[in-house]
């Protein structure tokens, strides 16, 4: 869906670059350090390397820098919005040079630097480098309650830092570079994100090592420790004041970050920070509190509370943030614009691992009263054969099928997603057979919504028969079927035509859970929707560890996002309920662990204060254990007991697979 590069165009890679180093300042009070830095930059320069000094809207420290500087040093002002991310959107327009290096003002280069840069793009498929930022601390060492993993927190390398050589998500701002035209092609640095004068804010570097990798997939950025400078950490940043805030601001950018481009890409890092740098630290400092004299047992022990507290505000700074990125967000929502058609091209993705039943999914698709369909049949296991087998016997020009070996339906459906030709993609799945005016009702829905609200339409799910017990059980439980009362969800009301439905209550689970909203054997989006919310997350869903939860994500992103949710009970597919005993244990286990999975996400995204989810916690386990809840009223008496406790087990267990899945699986989403 991303217009995507290759990194051909970056040349063949050979060594001798120019180079353009960019240092932005703002303020006098860092004059000395500065003066410095330059000299530093100055005595390893090659012949045809750019020095570019930006002023940051400070004339004074403008007319001071260009009679004191020599005139090989290009002195320029900030002309953009103020802040780091202007200044160096400034020094990026005025340099000449193919490589553009950053350092801050703070920070003195150390020798060879320069040229370990210039031998790191002789690679091509470099995009950018981060260096090795060492603090130097102004009091000589870091304080003794400092935890070494929170060295970000001064803007240096910390522990569990990748290695040398090591492909990184982002650079470190205060050493980095980036080829220029690359830096361009994204629009530069974001002037949302990045510190302004004093305030510690910061991610427009993550921002734009995302999108240099999404935009170039081929490409990397990468961690070179040759390339070095020494930072400043004044007195006044050993304070724990100062660790403090510097945390809450983090959390509040990293917050801003995750609503730009979705929490999957925009926390992943920091989730592995917490799950395995963080942990690791604390093992650490107990392991010195216990082998260390009882005289320096001290340090290890405030460090500990250090880093509980740097994460908790950390974590409070990011819920906060999300809170106001969401208000943000809804305020700036931008509807549908374009009226659809009555003949509107409506394209169907069907994610199969090779059942047999697929052969009447595709009949019953091709089948649709509305003609203007194409089908795009995704095999997720394309080294069985199975799926080509199946497909040869259809010849319907309408039919794509596409191979999708990493597993998992969320990565099915996001292929599919990403070659559909229609503004409409409808899902269902290879167990499944639409009635024939399944897309009829769905596009009918999305035409009566004038305003472009509504970005998703589900439907009723029926049984196809019920010859076993078992078959019998599911649909008099009522799983799948939501009724027979057109919906409309949505996180505030808005006018729409009445046909649509009337607007559903917000339970005490609204929109967190989503199962109200439908499942995703019967959904349809606008193609805007799904790309608003990154599409779907490709750690949930059948062929991951969680086993699901996928459908219910997308659904509570798109809310969250603005875009509202009609059910329309005229929508009907149906569904091979599982026939025996086996086969529904596996689904029982799967709708714990899904629903678990997702709301882990959630509580880990920043989406929403984790309060919010944690306080529904005892409201949850009600709705679930209860036999008189809503969720359990329509249960039937035969139901077996150990299916309910294999749910409840896999609500137990979720929140665990999920964090495995976020550990193996790498690509989440349309934007990768």
């Amino acid at each position: 869906m991303t217009s995507k590069r290759t990194i051909d165009q970056f040349g063949t890679g050979e060594s001798g670059h120019a180079l353009a180093v960019i240092v932005c300042c703002y303020t006098v009070d860092r004059l000395p350090t500065l003066t410095r830095g330059l000299d530093a930059v100055r005595a390893q320069q090659g012949e045809h390397d750019e020095l570019i000094v930006v002023v940051d809207h400070n004339e004074q420290l403008l007319e001071q820098l260009r009679s004191a500087l020599p005139d090989d040093v290009a002195v320029v002002p900030n002309s953009h919005t103020r802040g780091l991310s202007g200044a160096r959107n400034s020094g990026a327009d005025r340099a000449s040079a193919g490589i553009l290096v950053f350092l801050d003002d703070d920070a003195v280069i150390r020798p060879g630097s320069l040229e370990a840069v210039r031998a790191a793009f002789g690679v091509p498929t470099t995009v950018a480098v981060g260096g090795a930022v060492h603090a130097h601390w102004e009091s000589g060492r870091s304080p003794s309650w400092f935890p070494d993993e929170f060295g970000w927190v001064v803007g240096c390398d910390y522990r569990g830092m990748a290695a040398d050589g090591a492909v990184i998500r982002n650079p470190i701002g205060a050493a980095m570079a980036v080829r220029r035209d690359a830096l361009t092609a994204i629009g530069g640095f974001s002037d949302r994100l990045g510190r302004v004068g004093t305030l510690p804010a910061g991610c427009e570097e993550t921002l734009m090592g995302i999108a240099l990798t999404s935009r170039y997939p081929d490409s990397a950025i990468v961690r070179i420790t040759g390339f070095a400078v020494d930072h400043e950490v004044p007195a006044g940043r050993g304070t724990l004041r100062y660790f403090l805030s510097r945390c809450r601001h983090e959390g509040r950018s990293k917050a801003v970050l995750a609503s730009m481009v979705g929490p999957g890409a925009g926390l992943s890092a920091e989730r592995s920070y917490v799950l395995r740098t963080l942990s690791t630290g604390i093992l650490r400092y107990l392991r010195q509190f216990a082998t260390t004299r009882p005289d320096g047992r001290i340090a290890p022990v405030t460090r500990i509370v250090a880093m509980m507290l740097g994460l908790l505000v950390t974590a409070a700074g990011t819920a906060a943030g999300a809170v106001a990125a969401r208000k943000s967000n809804a305020a700036a929502f931008e509807p549908a614009a374009d009226p659809l058609r009555p003949e509107e091209l409506v394209s169907v993705v069907v994610p199969t691992v090779g059942r047999a039943s697929l052969a009447d999914t595709v009949r019953a698709v091709l089948e649709q009263k509305h003609r203007e369909i194409e089908l795009l049949v995704v095999d997720n296991r394309p080294s069985s054969g199975a799926v080509a087998e199946l497909m040869s016997q259809f010849t319907d020009p309408r039919i794509r099928v596409l191979a999708q070996p990493v597993p998992g339906v969320s990565a099915a459906r996001n292929l599919g997603a990403d070659r559909a030709s229609g503004r409409i993609v409808a899902f269902t799945d290879d167990d499944a057979v639409p009635d024939p005016l399944w897309i009829t009702t769905v596009l009918d829905t999305l035409r009566l919504d004038g305003k472009g609200r509504v970005g998703a339409v589900t439907g009723r799910v029926l049984g196809t028969d019920s010859a076993t017990p078992e078959q019998a059980w599911f649909e008099e439980a009522g799983v799948f079927d939501k009724g027979e009362q057109p919906t409309v969800w949505a996180m505030e009301e808005f006018e729409a035509d009445s046909a649509l439905g009337t607007f559903g209550a917000h339970g005490p689970f609204f929109p967190y859970t989503a199962g109200e909203c439908g499942t995703g054997n019967n959904m349809a989006f606008r193609i805007e929707a799904l790309r608003s919310v990154h599409g779907f997350d490709e750690r949930l869903g059948t062929g991951t560890p969680t086993h699901g939860g996928e459908d219910l994500d997308i659904y509570r992103s798109a809310l969250l996002h603005g875009w509202a949710i009609a059910y329309a009970p005229g929508a009907i597919v149906r569904h091979y309920h599982r026939d025996n005993l086996a086969d529904l244990r596996v689904q029982s286990y799967g709708y714990g662990t899904g629903m678990a999975a997702s709301l882990t996400k959630l509580l880990f995204s920043g989406q929403v204060p984790p309060w919010t989810i944690l306080g529904r916690i005892p409201r949850g386990l009600h709705m679930l254990l209860s036999p008189h809840s809503t969720k359990n009223e329509n249960i039937p008496a035969e139901w077996p007991t150990h299916l309910r406790l294999l749910e409840v087990w896999g609500y137990l267990i979720g929140p665990a697979l999920y964090l495995r899945s976020h550990l193996t699986v790498d690509r989440t989403g349309l934007l990768s």
